[in-house]
């Protein structure tokens, strides 16, 4: 059996619109079912599940596909992990499953390379008694050490290396799992005489490592590079073990580091990630938001410290996820806090944490010029007017100036960035250069037998939009234009949210297709003439200019014949 037709089964097995119910409250709403988006904030529901095309597409952010797609998004699996799991649930052998078998091969035997390598850090831990009594000096249970693989790489250039090889796997696996480098003389391990911290994905595997010298060498860590299970831009350290309090308490702890994740939830404080020894980023919000709409960002009280929460702020606006800043008193971190003070105090600690305005402008130092220009250009980042516009009125309260004035400011602000260029561009996921182009790709998708007819008429070269063109022509050539999995193979993020959102909203009524069809080919046949038109002028070439005239009369009056 052939891939595309094993995910047809399994799409034919599972009801796109009982599974996602599992994860949206679902309204019906004509045809389709309607509800929020688990993927943007929302206060209207945007996001539409189609039973007739088992598609998903939301209007607001632009994210829409199959079921494999939305598991895929939702819990943030990699394709063949959505795959096993959709394919278990639907009782579907993928034995003969072949989607692009050698990357899904190569992607296999990294991550066995990672779980050995994990179970051989692990070994050694046990067995280096210097290694050990640094995890019992730093306070961590045996029981935390376990929960988390905690681990240690011996001195030594190629103990790692050694084991993978006696294990069977090649040296170019070692490598592409971030194990192992390539020097001048060779391969040699990665990490040697480091206490080792394995970085899970959101399903439990490891995926990475991070690695703590155990004295005052520097580098203090490194991490694993990005490889192609592990991309450190998304990759949050502590969430596997986190995402079940996370959805729980209905709120997350963003620390900096790997201990303060580990000491956290030693005591009790298990909803807490941190980032791989970098800054935040829009993916790692992205991933949190899909499963808590708060987060308390947890620094310390320094300058170094302020100066990073300030800079994650503006992520929070773009990404729609609330925060809130809580500075630790005396230069201390949460590792060191809780080990002092405990988790009572910590969690006292906590329900005092500063919102996004009283972070920007301290009520107790008042508001000077320049930290009110600064907090209004933080609110600038905000793309819903309405979080902007709560923001402004806690900034009135905590400064004392009145609304207008702020709301005036706040406008100066905007313009200046306008005239500057720094506003944010705009998300052209969706942006048809003609309305017409469109409707007619949305009648073939929704009628597949009437493409022989629409492309005999209008070839994919005679179209202006690129994503809708390309469209035209995956569909011209599927051997099964009624499967949508054949069509989308291999095409680009734009062509599949376009394809989505027209499958689940067509934009025009059924019952006149053959009309809609006929309208939209005269109307790109009559803008070709158009164009030939303006070519002619632009040359000079009377005669040319005339033959076209005359063409174009013709089509007119063709069209005119049609009516009666």
């Amino acid at each position: 059996m052939k891939a595309d037709r094993v995910l047809e089964e399994i799409k034919d097995r599972i009801d796109i619109v009982d599974f996602v119910s599992d994860y949206v409250q679902l309204r019906k709403a004509g045809q389709n079912w309607k509800g929020l988006c688990p993927f943007h904030s929302e206060k209207t529901p945007s996001f539409m599940v189609s039973p007739s095309k088992q598609r998903f597409h939301c209007f607001g952010c632009g994210i829409g596909g199959d079921v494999i797609s939305f598991l895929e998004q939702y819990e943030h699996l990699p394709f063949p992990e959505a795959l096993q799991v959709l394919a278990q649930k639907a009782g579907v052998q993928l034995k003969t499953v072949r989607q692009d078998r050698k990357v899904q091969e190569k992607d296999e035997l990294i991550r066995g390379a990672l779980r050995e390598a994990t179970t051989f850090f692990i070994h050694k831990l046990q067995e280096a008694k210097p290694a050990s009594d640094y995890i019992r000096k730093r306070g961590i249970t045996p029981e935390t050490a376990e929960l988390f693989r905690l681990g240690y790489a011996p001195a030594g250039w190629h103990n790692l290396l050694q084991n993978l090889r006696s294990r069977g796997y090649l040296d170019a696996i070692i490598r592409d799992a971030g194990l192992a480098v390539a020097g001048e003389k060779g391969m040699y391990d990665m990490f040697r005489d480091r206490i080792i911290f394995p970085i899970m994905g959101i399903q439990g595997s490891v995926i990475a490592f991070g690695g703590r010298a155990r004295d005052d060498s520097l580098p203090k860590y490194i991490n694993s590079p990005e490889t192609a299970v592990f991309k450190k831009s998304e990759t949050l350290y502590g969430l596997s073990t986190a995402k079940e309090a996370i959805r729980r308490q209905e709120r997350v702890f963003i620390v900096e580091g790997y201990m303060d994740v580990i000491i956290c939830h030693q005591f009790g404080i298990k909803n807490v990630v941190a980032p791989l020894g970098t800054s935040l980023t829009s993916g790692h919000l992205q991933k949190l938001r899909r499963l808590v709409r708060e987060a308390v960002m947890v620094f310390d009280g320094d300058n170094a410290g302020m100066a990073a929460a300030r800079r994650a702020l503006p992520l929070f606006l773009q990404s729609d996820l609330h925060v809130r800043i809580l500075l630790l008193p005396g230069g201390e971190d949460p590792d060191s806090y809780l080990r002092k003070y405990g988790g009572e105090a910590f969690t006292i600690l906590a329900e005092k944490a500063q919102s996004m305005a009283e972070f920007l402008v301290p009520p107790s130092k008042g508001a000077s010029k320049n930290a009110l220009q600064d907090a209004l250009l933080v609110i600038s980042e905000a793309p819903d007017a309405l979080v902007a516009d709560e923001l402004l009125l806690e900034l009135a309260r905590i400064t004392g100036y009145q609304e207008s004035v702020l709301r005036e400011k706040f406008r100066d602000v905007r313009r200046r960035k306008r005239e500057r260029g720094e506003g944010r561009a705009l998300n052209r996921t969706h942006a048809i250069r003609d309305a017409t182009e469109r409707l007619l790709l949305s009648a073939v998708i929704a009628f597949p037998e009437k493409t022989d007819d629409v492309i005999h008429a209008v070839a994919p070269t005679d179209l202006r939009d690129d994503i809708v063109a390309a469209l035209f022509r995956r569909i011209a050539v599927a051997s099964d234009r009624n499967n949508t999995a054949s069509i989308l193979e291999g095409a680009g993020e734009e062509e599949r949210r376009l394809y989505s959102h027209l499958s689940v909203d067509p934009g025009f009524d059924m019952a006149h297709v053959d009309r809609i069809i006929a309208d939209c080919v005269a109307k790109i046949e009559r803008k070709k003439l158009e164009d030939r038109l303006h070519q002619a002028r632009e040359a000079g070439d009377i005669h040319l200019i005339n033959a076209i005239l005359i063409e174009k009369k013709h089509a007119i009056k063709g069209k005119r014949n049609e009516r009666l």
